[in-house]
């Protein structure tokens, strides 16, 4: 009797023991929440709000500071919008080797004698350069710089792949050809300017002689008359016409003659 008292009661004690065992684990269970309750209290969601708010208080600092001091600000403002503009216009290899081809065909149009001797040269030498695969292309992220090596990379020689003996980066100013920036090969253009005038043509002329004035607008409108007017048909007079027009002109310098002579 008493030993089967002992068991119940001990069933009892174990029963009751699940249930608060089952009761806590279910009010863990609750008090977790959802899951993404769950996934903003673990590490990596505190992490990411701790990072979301140093991100919010610098940016309310650059407000502030804005405020404070207005053109500082648009300076920076204006530095950050110009290193944009040239990294989106930055003009790539491709864009150069366009450009070389566009102006060489251009100048291929022209006479020798009257192309640019300076144009004709810098041309033929970065096409020079290009069939013997010696120009090489660097991006600056807002500039490029195009410039020349002295041995192709795909050549087998020893001074070509041997590094110790490989030109140091000391002098790639020396060797920089082109410069692009914001779209356009500067040193192309500028030696582009005026590829149609030879200029050993007035190297013998004095400076006053060779340089020339853009005519004014009074100039040229009376330049395209005369030429709108050369296209006219000639209107030839009668001969009858002539002779009376020139008797009445020398008869009118006659009287005014006498007319003096009496005075």
């Amino acid at each position: 009797m008493n030993y089967l008292i002992f068991t119940r009661s001990s069933a009892n004690m174990a029963a009751s023991w699940l249930t608060k065992r089952w009761c806590s684990t279910a009010a863990a269970v609750t008090s977790k929440g959802t899951r993404w309750q769950r996934l903003i209290n673990s590490r990596a969601g505190v992490w990411c709000r701790s990072l979301l708010g140093d991100y919010k208080e610098a940016c309310r600092e650059v407000v502030s500071g804005a405020r404070d001091r207005p053109l500082k600000a648009s300076v920076y403002l204006g530095l950050l919008g110009g290193m944009y503009a040239g990294y989106y216009t930055n003009p790539d290899d491709s864009s150069f080797e366009t450009c070389l081809l566009e102006t060489s065909n251009r100048l291929a149009l022209l006479s020798p004698w009257i192309r640019s001797g300076t144009s004709d040269g810098h041309v033929q030498n970065l096409v020079k350069l290009r069939n013997e695969c010696r120009l090489r292309y660097a991006s600056l992220g807002f500039a490029s710089l195009t410039y020349y090596t002295d041995y192709d990379p795909v050549s087998s020689l020893y001074e070509a792949q041997c590094s110790a003996i490989s030109v140091p980066w000391a002098e790639l100013p020396k060797r920089v050809l082109d410069v692009g920036f914001a779209g356009r090969w500067w040193v192309l253009d500028r030696k582009m300017k005026d590829y149609d005038i030879n200029e050993e043509e007035y190297r013998h002329l004095s400076p006053s002689l060779v340089a020339t004035v853009p005519p004014s607008p009074q100039i040229t409108e009376r330049n395209e008359k005369l030429h709108q007017d050369s296209w006219k048909a000639v209107v030839m007079e009668d001969e009858s016409s002539v002779s009376d027009s020139v008797q009445t002109k020398v008869e009118t310098s006659g009287d005014a003659k006498q007319m003096s002579s009496t005075v």
